[in-house]
């Protein structure tokens, strides 16, 4: 299988990545920055683009069988500039029919599934006070995926942390049991993600993943 990962640099994404080619497809990551891609191989093809660039991004998606999302703001940012790129992916995906997405996103991301209890609600309140128009970009940018006639899979993660957990990712909904809030090792994640490629059980719903 063709796959376009936007962005593709950090501990995490670079799991993403090299989980992908260990997986045997052929792999195109699109970055800001180049020389922020530690994974390698033979089946790895990286383009520098913003998403800005809507030439480069039409050129990075054609051909492609499926696009992964590892987007999304760190800190307090300004604007929302992954909302209006994701946007911009899915317009040229649908132009080059282009089917599959599978996007990372937060288990505050709204789902209809989910039974958010009282302290929850409170976490989500502070998360929204301080990351400023960060969290706001996440939110659109999630209600974009959803509102496209893509294949789409949003995978909401908890916290990352990098701990050997060998138990495979539980997903669900907020409120069912299992679904813990709080922890995801990266490798579990990578797992998950690289997993829907080949698996239609999680299309067009948004499970929240943890380590169970």
């Amino acid at each position: 299988m063709k796959v376009l990962i936007f962005g593709a640099t950090g501990l995490s994404r670079k799991l993403v990545t090299e989980m992908t080619l260990a997986a045997g497809h052929d792999v195109t990551v699109y970055v800001r920055n180049p020389s922020k891609v530690s994974a390698a191989g033979p089946g790895l093809t990286v383009i520098e683009g913003k998403l800005t660039d809507t030439d480069a991004i039409a050129a990075a998606v054609a051909g492609r069988d499926a696009v992964v999302s590892l987007l999304g703001p760190s800190g307090k940012s300004t604007g929302m500039p992954y909302s209006s790129g994701m946007r911009e992916i899915i317009r040229t995906m649908e132009r080059a029919g282009v089917r599959r997405l599978i996007a990372t996103a937060t288990p505050s991301a709204a789902d209809p599934k989910g039974r958010f209890n009282l302290s929850f609600r409170l976490a989500i309140g502070m998360i929204k006070r301080f990351a400023g128009t960060a969290y706001d970009d996440l939110a659109a940018m999630g209600q974009v995926i959803r509102q496209s006639d893509l294949d789409w899979t949003i995978v909401r993660l908890p916290w990352l942390t990098s701990r050997p957990n060998n138990r495979p990712a539980v997903a669900g909904y907020v409120g069912d049991p299992g679904i813990k809030l709080f922890f995801l090792s990266r490798e579990r994640l990578a797992e998950f993600v690289v997993g829907q490629l080949t698996d239609q059980r999680w299309v067009r719903q948004a499970p929240v993943i943890s380590n169970g």
